[in-house]
């Protein structure tokens, strides 16, 4: 009786719908009003867009022909992340052409713009037989960047780990057969190849066909300044949206020397006092990248390694590639930049300052630099 019973409980379970998983949510717009006039702020919220820069504008004509329906000088960006809602507030502008208007959304690198309707006061209506068909946009707008670089980075500029200020220079040509009026740009900077921190772009006014201009945008490294960064521009409102990269570096040289300078003088003490040399021996004082060379001599060999093996990770650390004729000993001075240093003090498991501070006594010798001696300890007594 009791197995009749439990097999009508499983039947019964097994006639119940499993319950639908729900599927991945679809780009979604809110808008905080649905009337606005021109003037006012509208304050844009979405919700389940792919991670990525985003344009957002005010468009006519249902946006239908694309940025040609849109204010473009009114165009706002925003940066989705990955499974997060963002916000942006649009300053509200008339658009070109007549309603129905709509908030439009799209990519800055291109693709289909999601849209949610929107009125505005003061802008007709136009009828369905006044509507400009998305083949009537006319002209070819078209944009190139003809050069891109970053300027800045002094001697003095972010040398003790603040912010260091930089400008970016790009020169942008008009290669359509329409003049362009402030087309959107976009421009995110940060360490690695994706950088998410937002730039503040200037208006790029109006390029006639043919005409070719230089921008110099500057923007700050915030604190700490070290490493290597990337700015990325992108441009919409175009038939083929541009983008574009630069790459800085910022690094605190000052704070090893700092550090260096207060090593504590008991502790300094107790290290073993060099021996004499002659005076025929002596050797002028070594520059940075003559020091940089000796300490990294010095602990590829503390630490067991070998040039070999340190060139093999640092080639695969930064993408260049490297061989023990370009590393000490075979190189008494290196000239590395903030990223490779930074590979080489995380392969040997030592932090960085210790490649830069005064390098161990008697580290000048080809055999003192390969071996560490007794007595001598790492370069200022960093801790191992």
């Amino acid at each position: 009786m009791r197995t009749l019973r439990f097999a009508a409980a499983l039947a019964a379970a097994a006639s119940v719908p499993l319950l639908a998983t729900p599927a991945h949510a679809e780009p979604a717009i809110g808008l905080d009003r649905t009337a606005v006039k021109p003037g006012q702020t509208v304050t844009v919220r979405l919700t389940g867009f792919a991670p990525g820069n985003l344009l957002v504008e005010l468009c006519g004509n249902q946006a239908r022909r694309g940025t040609a329906d849109c204010a473009v000088a009114a165009s706002a960006s925003t940066y989705a992340g990955e499974g997060k809602a963002t916000a942006v507030m649009l300053n509200v502008a008339k658009p070109p052409v007549g309603c129905p208007c709509v908030i439009a959304v799209r990519p800055v690198t291109g693709g289909a713009a999601r849209t949610v309707p929107i009125k505005v006061a003061g802008v007709p209506t136009l009828s369905a037989a006044e509507r400009p068909a998305a083949s009537a946009a006319g002209g070819t707008r078209r944009l190139s960047a003809t050069a891109v670089s970053v300027r800045g980075g002094g001697l003095l500029d972010g040398w003790l780990g603040g912010a260091a200020d930089r400008t970016l220079r790009v020169t942008l040509r008009n290669e359509g057969t329409t003049p362009l009026t402030d087309v959107p740009l976009s421009l995110t900077m940060g360490r690695g190849p994706d950088p998410a921190d937002l730039v503040t772009a200037p208006a790029l006014g109006t390029l006639d066909p043919g005409q070719e201009r230089t921008y110099d945008i500057p923007f700050t490294l915030g604190a700490p300044a070290f490493g290597r960064y990337t700015v990325r521009g992108e441009i919409g409102g175009l038939d083929e949206p541009i983008a574009f990269t630069a790459h800085t570096a910022g690094y605190p040289w000052a704070l090893p020397l700092l550090g260096a300078l207060l090593v504590p003088l008991p502790l300094a003490a107790r290290r073993r006092r060099p021996r004499p040399r002659p005076a025929s021996a002596a050797r002028q004082p070594r520059g940075m990248n003559e020091n940089v060379a000796a300490n990294i001599a010095w602990w590829t060999r503390a630490r067991g390694h070998t040039p070999e093996a340190l060139a093999d990770a640092l080639t695969v650390a930064t993408g260049r590639p490297y061989t023990a004729a370009d590393l000490p000993p075979a190189t008494p001075a290196c000239s590395f930049d903030a990223d490779t240093l930074e590979a080489v003090s995380t392969f040997l498991g030592i932090p960085l300052p210790a490649l830069l501070l005064p390098a161990p006594a008697g580290a000048q010798d080809e055999d003192a630099r390969l071996t560490p001696r007794a007595g001598t300890g790492p370069p200022s007594s960093l801790p191992t």
